[in-house]
């Protein structure tokens, strides 16, 4: 946290090489503090709330210096989102910066701690009377900054057979007895792994092996790929009854107990557990004509969010999209930061963690937003999506169907920048999140990122899935490291793509150990790059891929002679040349990078 403050520092030195009379103004937040006290070092405010409305202030009496709040270490459990707007909004020369205390943890949490859990038998239990009036639910749980599992069966790393489908694909029977009296009035949910996604439906019915959920299971039209079938792999999702292993928890509706087996040296009186109450934690909105600007934030930590259940269940189309059914309304995931219009603002040193759906998008208007040496992690969904539809002139649903390009070009994200950056563990319940989307956006930069740990693919560019034109243009994905990916999921890649995509270039990538799991069904493999229908347009430039369950390159309705191939190594020998050992060292993250 102490690259923060020197940072900052640097450039107001060189600002004062111009103009003397420049001097940056701190304000400071600490738990301990006042917003009636003076927001310095000594007395600094309680809020980060109210330390934004005195910077408002001081921004609309004209501003002539850099303008920092700093923030004192704890965890700061956020009443509502922190929303910030063109009022809120510094200049090309003199940015306004949100940042940690050098050397201290700061958290912006969505989610609220539970103490005085008691142990009863095996479990640690705490009964919460607001999920008994229906004022709080949540379906993930943090346990000492590690992600607890939902009562599940089968077990983790375990799964089920769909042995026959009638009514509308809403009931099912199994292969075998489920080891549940009853799984109705326990929000009891059933999860089918799909080629490239997963489905979720909330089961209203159940006997000894079949349930039935209260909506279709599948994107039904779009065929046996995205619909529950016989064969399909499943497993069932919370239930009182499937709480046995250790790191496993059930929050019961109706009584308001939350129970967790505790792993292997877990200390309850030592152990913090937080649960998830807001669905997002900040948002950078503004309009196209007044948009917010040079807003940044350094070595702040974001964490717990919820996404709740829709309504008409969740199925899951691609890279956190999701519909009821095929032709209606497709909606994308929240996400817990949501950049709208925002132009020059910058994340820089700062970690995105156990958030409920996606982690951070840059929408509609956004222009030259940079996320630099963040680490994102344990991410319900999509870690980084820049051409995410949600916050802003469009509602949360994506007007004119999934592949719909922005309809003003104006609001073509542009030139936005991913670098340095550590992404892995996203998918942690939407399975087919990826490390980072790209969509309908121009001039994107994503480079020398750390990409790994994934169920389904790295890198996704492109979302229309023929050749017609589209705002995706300019892309550059250049050396990032990529790999454990596909560890759950099949038909995806360390990096993928779709459509026509000019003057898109793919240099110096490193990819390697795509995986295959025993849920991947289908016929469908599993590649370094997958070019999927309309990918044309691309440069593919001295890129190292070896250890992938299928073959380095695929193509699905997309040809390799659309695209421009340059000194690529694929394939185990390959990779023990020097010309991919130099790529290897050069993909990742820069040391000593800012």
């Amino acid at each position: 946290m102490v690259r923060a403050t020197v940072i900052s520092m640097t450039l107001v030195g060189a600002l004062c090489a111009q103009q003397e009379d420049v001097s940056p103004a701190r304000y400071y937040v600490a738990l301990d503090g006042s917003d009636l006290a003076a927001g310095s070092l000594d007395a600094p405010y309680r809020t980060l709330g109210h330390a934004k409305q005195v910077v408002r202030k001081r921004l609309a009496a004209g501003m002539n210096a850099p303008l920092t709040v700093v923030v004192r270490q704890g965890v700061y459990e956020l009443a509502a989102p922190l929303t910030f707007d063109a009022r809120d909004s510094g200049t090309d020369a003199f940015a306004v910066t949100y940042a940690a205390y050098p050397g201290e943890r700061v958290i912006l949490s969505g989610g609220r701690r539970i103490e005085g859990m008691v142990k009863v038998g095996r479990l640690w239990q705490k009964e919460l009377p607001a999920v008994v009036s229906g004022d709080w639910f949540f379906r993930h749980l943090t346990v000492s900054d590690r992600r607890a599992v939902r009562a599940r069966w089968p077990d983790q790393d375990g799964a089920l057979r769909i042995a026959s489908v009638a009514d509308e694909v809403q009931r099912f029977g199994f292969d075998r007895d489920i080891p549940a009296r009853s799984l109705v009035g326990q929000s009891a949910e059933m999860v089918v792994y799909q080629n490239w996604s997963v489905t979720r439906g909330l089961i209203i019915g159940s006997r000894s092996r079949e349930v039935q959920t209260a909506t279709s299971m599948g994107w039904i039209g779009h065929g046996n790929s995205t619909t529950a079938s016989v064969g399909k792999p499943v497993y069932l999702e919370h239930a009182r009854e499937f709480l046995d292993q250790p790191g496993e928890w059930f929050l019961d509706p109706e009584t308001g107990v939350l129970s967790y087996l505790p792993r292997d040296g877990e200390v309850r009186e030592r152990s913090v557990v937080v649960a998830p109450v807001l669905s997002q934690l900040v948002r950078l909105v503004g309009t196209r004509q007044e948009p917010v600007r040079n807003v940044h934030f350094r070595g702040l930590s974001f964490e717990n969010t919820a996404f709740p259940l829709p309504a008409f269940g969740y199925s899951e189309i691609q890279a956190a999209h999701y519909g009821p059914r095929f032709g209606q309304r497709t909606f994308v995931q929240p996400v817990a930061i949501a950049c709208v219009a925002a132009e020059a603002c910058r994340f820089d040193r700062c970690r995105i963690a156990h958030i409920g759906a996606s982690g951070i998008g840059l929408g509609a208007g956004c222009r030259g937003v940079v996320v630099n040496g963040c680490v994102v992690e344990d991410i319900g969904g999509s870690g980084v999506m820049i051409g995410w539809r949600g916050v802003g002139k469009l509602g949360e649903a994506s007007e004119g169907g999934l592949d719909a390009d922005w309809a003003d070009p104006a609001d073509v994200p542009t030139d936005n920048v991913v670098s340095n950056c550590s992404i892995r563990r996203c998918g942690a319940a939407s399975r087919g999140g990826v490390g980072v989307f790209v969509a309908f956006s121009a001039g994107t930069r994503i480079v020398n990122n750390l990409v790994h740990e994934l169920p389904y693919t790295g890198i996704s560019i492109g979302f229309r899935w023929n050749t017609s034109p589209t705002s995706q243009r300019g892309c550059l994905v250049e050396c990032n490291h990529i790999h454990d990916v596909m560890r759950v999921l099949a038909d995806g890649g360390g990096i993928y793509t779709l459509g026509w995509q000019p003057k898109t270039l793919l240099r110096g990538n490193y990819i390697h150990d795509v995986h295959r799991s025993r849920f991947a069904h289908g016929g469908a493999p599993n590649n370094g790059f997958f070019l999927d229908q309309g990918s044309k347009g691309l440069r593919i430039v001295r890129n190292v891929v070896h250890g992938t369950s299928g073959a380095a390159v695929r193509f699905n309705l997309s040809e390799r002679e659309q695209q421009e191939w340059e000194a690529n190594l694929f394939g185990e020998a390959s990779a023990s040349q020097a010309a991919a050992k130099a790529v290897m060292r050069a993909a990742g993250p820069r040391a000593g990078y800012r």
